[in-house]
């Protein structure tokens, strides 16, 4: 997957899921990193952006496409987010520059993305114009893209946002424009088109079509990660059940969209939520309680002035205010809610006409009343809203009434709001419209039709108040389930705020890889955040039979507890890691006095945690408090995280202590493997001079014993034969003494460089003689691996260094091209390179014309324990180990360069002074 190809808008929770495992197994992978924080993006944003902080670093090691196209994927995750938490101004800028890069890179999928979350905005600021422009670029760019999956999801989109203006269009525009049948869609595809399908059904007052495709839609939101559609589609739902009459479904449902809401913290959700929640409580009869939710809701909204939740806010308030005869305040409300941009939506303006026409009315300003309910009663008809229509013609009637107290034109009015009643499957008139209906049938001379509308009337009102006592219980149920819920987000949101701290702390503790200066850093914190005296924390020995005392202060004075027995029956701290349990001791059940410290003051507070990793227990920290009552549920949960980062940090100390010790164990063997492979060098390379001289010195030793005999013979010997044995002899000796010179010149190299190895001696040297000893000593391995070495030491300054250390070095990288550049083929060249540069410098490099490295092997190259010969013979450790001597005892730099069947070069920076 490339940076800069396009993410699935909103991926699956199985794909999700298969992405977290994949996670765990390559945790640093940038590409799996990216789809996490994308797919989290609504899920768990707090993560997300911790991913995307975690990827900027990698985004500065790319090429310029691949850090562009990563960088601007980051850009509109946090566009998101600020769209979410309804950071407006922030946005604003950020999606300019997000788009201005998309069309740079010509990058289809981000610009979809970004006119996607430009709709949301413009949303937001209740800008319907805006907000149909900005869908019809995101679909645009997504078909010119070929992707068809977020095209689907912009039209149903479009659909929906335009339903709002005129719903009998909108599914004239776009419904043939979406899959007819649900089944077989993507989840985030079937959320966007049920939804599109429960705003058509519920602004046609059909309720049970509505709830069916909302509860749908609803199920693939969660599916498919969409959070926001989802609280939006449970905030409807509740709205919707509330329309129906059944309150407590009603109310179930906002509870749980009010609850991912704030659990979220996003503020036009949360507001949303609210509003609805007014709605039903209104039809509870708790004005009061209706007027918190729709006071909340205001506090909440306040970065969303425009938007279409403020102009809903309004209407609930409005509609309260007029059942409790307040009309002039409705009309103040109504006014207001006009006023809004966003309020110019079809069924708003139906909405605030009949409260506004109500209001007047009330106010006795009955003309204006009756001017307003005729453009009103127009554009409900044209909604084809029945429940509209019925308040419409209801509110015509009862201004009628107002102008005509005798006049037929009301009985009209009513008659046809019942009659549209009829139509509507479980509707019952209200008990207020039948009995107004019966008086005008009563003022008209029908008295039969005036008795059985007074009838039904009475029935209904009977059932009223049947149900009304039900209402009020469940009012009241629901006021205290919402003041308990407001306690619990409280609470929640106190140990959320606790838990950032804690894991913004967290690194102080992490990071440390000293046990000692881990049990500081826990006591450090531990006084920061709890009343504590006294800390102590006790460590599992070795044989896991007794906890050992690591660490103890008591008012800033150390001590040191007596190892304890695991099966001590009087220790706390024994219990806790035996149990594997927290014990919390106050006032009333202190501590057994055999378990407390001896010369320690006595404590009336404790807590005892075990320090624990998955499964396994390392100890246990207790903290103590001469203070009743000075722990509860709080502080036991700040004790329990910071056990948890002190067990994690401890584990990694141990880890890198046990490293350490390995990697020193490998680096000593490593060294025993080159002085060895040099010895065995030297060895050979001894073997032909001195079996040369022994060869020689055998054949004069024969001649000079022929020499003797002839000799003792009684014939005189001949010049001749005197003058071949010398000349003989002479030419023996004459190999003899240069074999030998050359053994004694082998012989004090190999005493140089074992001395400077084994000493790691640090003198002036020619960094070119050091070359050439290396050379010598590997030899016979290029011989017999056919590979040519040649040497091109330009004149340098002298080196006040390490001759050993680079010397080792240079056997390490020249061996390593040995194994690996010509695996697989005969023959080949290496080359040692001295140049000298500026600065007081000089460059060294081992080049090899070998099969080269791919780029994620030459990226891993220097790391420990890295090999592509895994059980081959190879550490892993010899490049690792070459890299740490270069860049730190001889403070030098040292780089790779290499490609497939381009060889590789290993170059050395080095000063002339080691530091």
């Amino acid at each position: 997957m490339s940076f800069r190809a396009a993410l699935e808008l909103f991926p699956s929770q199985t794909a999700l899921e298969a992405g977290e495992q994949r996670l765990r197994a390559t945790p640093q992978d940038p590409q799996l990193q990216l789809f996490m924080a994308w797919a989290l993006r609504q899920r768990d944003m707090p993560r997300a952006l911790a991913l995307a902080q975690a990827l900027e670093a990698h985004a500065a090691t790319q090429a310029e496409p691949e850090r562009r196209g990563l960088r601007l994927r980051l850009q509109l995750l946090r566009a998101e987010a600020a769209l979410l938490y309804a950071q407006l101004e922030q946005l604003e800028p950020l999606l300019a520059a997000i788009r201005a890069e998309a069309l740079a890179l010509g990058d289809l999928g981000a610009q979809a993305d970004a006119a996607w979350l430009a709709q949301g905005l413009a949303a937001l600021r209740g800008d319907f114009a805006g907000e149909q422009r900005e869908l019809l670029a995101a679909a645009a760019a997504a078909e010119q893209a070929g992707d068809t999956l977020r095209l689907l999801i912009f039209r149903a989109e479009l659909g929906r946002s335009a339903a709002f203006q005129d719903n009998l269009k909108a599914e004239q525009d776009w419904g043939p424009l979406l899959p007819a049948e649900l089944a077989g869609l993507p989840p985030a595809a079937r959320a966007a088109v049920a939804d599109f399908r429960g705003v058509l059904a519920a602004l046609r007052a059909d309720y049970e079509a509505c709830i069916a495709s909302f509860g749908a839609a609803f199920e693939a939101a969660l599916e498919s990660g969409q959070l926001r559609r989802a609280i939006a589609l449970a905030s409807n739902l509740g709205f919707n059940y509330g329309n129906m009459a059944d309150y407590e479904t009603a109310l179930s449902w906002l509870q749980r969209g009010l609850e991912l809401a704030r659990a979220a913290g996003w503020p036009s959700l949360v507001g949303g939520c609210l509003m609805h929640v007014g709605e039903v409580l209104r039809h509870l009869g708790q004005l009061d309680a209706a007027r918190e939710a729709l006071q909340e809701a205001q506090q909440v909204l306040r970065p969303l002035p425009h938007g279409r939740n403020q102009a809903v806010r309004l209407n609930v308030l409005a509609r309260i205010e007029l059942e409790s005869g307040r009309y002039a305040e409705a009309l103040a409300a109504y006014e207001e809610m006009a006023a809004l941009p966003s309020a110019a939506a079809a069924d708003l303006r139906v909405i605030a006409g009949i409260g506004r026409a109500r209001a007047l009315l009330g106010l006795g300003r009955v003309a204006e009343a009756a001017t307003g309910i005729q453009q009103t009663l127009s554009r409900a008809r044209a909604q084809f809203n029945r429940n509209y229509e019925i308040e419409a013609l209801w509110a015509q009637a009862d201004i009628a009434l107002a102008l005509d107290p005798h006049g037929p034109a009301a009985l009209g009015w009513y008659e046809q709001a019942l009659a549209q009643a009829a139509t509507l499957p479980a509707y019952r008139p209200q008990a207020a419209l039948l009995e107004a209906a019966s008086a005008a049938q009563a003022a008209q001379g029908r008295f039969e039709r005036a008795y059985a509308l007074a009838h039904e009337a009475s029935a209904n009102r009977q059932r009223h108040f049947s149900e009304e006592a039900t209402r009020r219980m469940t009012g009241l149920r629901a006021q205290h389930q919402m003041e308990r819920a407001r306690v619990e987000h409280e609470h929640l949101r106190r140990n959320h705020e606790l838990l950032l701290h804690l894991s913004s702390i967290s690194q102080e503790i992490t990071t440390e890889l000293q046990a000692e200066r881990i049990f500081e850093a826990l006591e450090r914190l531990v006084h920061t955040m709890l009343d504590a005296q006294s800390v102590a924390i006790y460590t599992l020995d070795e044989a896991g039979g007794q906890l050992v005392c690591s660490f103890g202060m008591e008012s800033g004075q150390a001590f040191v507890d007596p190892p304890i027995a695991l099966d001590s029956p009087n220790s706390y701290c024994a219990r806790a890691l035996r149990e594997r349990r927290e014990f919390v001791l106050g006032a009333g059940e202190l501590a057994d006095p055999h378990s407390e410290v001896p010369g320690t003051r006595a404590m009336l507070s404790m807590m005892f945690v075990p320090l624990r990793l998955s499964e396994r227990m390392l100890g246990v920290m207790t903290v103590q408090s001469v203070r009743a009552a000075a722990y509860g549920e709080r502080e036991q949960l700040i004790l329990r995280m910071l056990c948890s980062y002190g067990a994690i940090a401890l584990e990694n100390a141990r880890a890198y202590q046990r490293l350490g010790a390995l990697q020193q164990q490998l680096m000593a063997q490593e060294k025993l493997a080159a002085l060895g492979a040099m010895v065995a060098g030297v060895a050979h390379e001894l073997n032909t001079p001195i079996g040369n001289s022994l060869l020689v010195a055998s054949t004069v030793l024969a001649a000079t014993h022929a020499l003797a005999e002839r000799v003792e013979q009684p014939q005189p010997m001949r010049r001749a034969e005197l003058q071949a044995y010398l000349q003989q002899a002479g030419e023996g000796l004459a190999v003899i003494e240069r074999s030998m010179q050359g053994a004694g010149a082998l012989v004090s190299s190999f005493k140089q460089v074992a001395v400077d190895r084994s000493a790691e001696q640090r003198r002036r040297f020619r960094v070119a003689e050091v070359c050439e000893q290396c050379a010598q000593t590997l030899g016979v391995a290029l011989r017999q691996a056919g590979v040519g070495l040649q040497l091109q030491l330009e004149t340098a300054p002298q080196l006040d260094a390490y001759p050993g250390a680079l010397g080792q070095v240079l056997v390490i990288l020249m061996s390593n091209a040995l194994t690996h550049a010509f695996a697989g083929r005969s023959g080949g060249t290496l080359t040692l390179e001295l140049h000298a540069l500026a600065g007081e410098r000089i460059s060294l490099s081992v080049a090899d014309d070998g099969v080269g490295m791919s780029e994620a092997v030459r990226r891993r190259v220097f790391e420990p324990f890295f090999t592509t010969r895994f059980g081959q013979g190879g550490s892993g450790l010899g490049l690792s180990i070459a890299h740490n001597i270069v860049e730190s005892l001889l403070g030098g730099h040292l780089s790779v360069s290499s490609a497939p069947g381009q060889g590789s070069r290993f170059t050395m920076e080095l000063p002339l002074r080691a530091p």
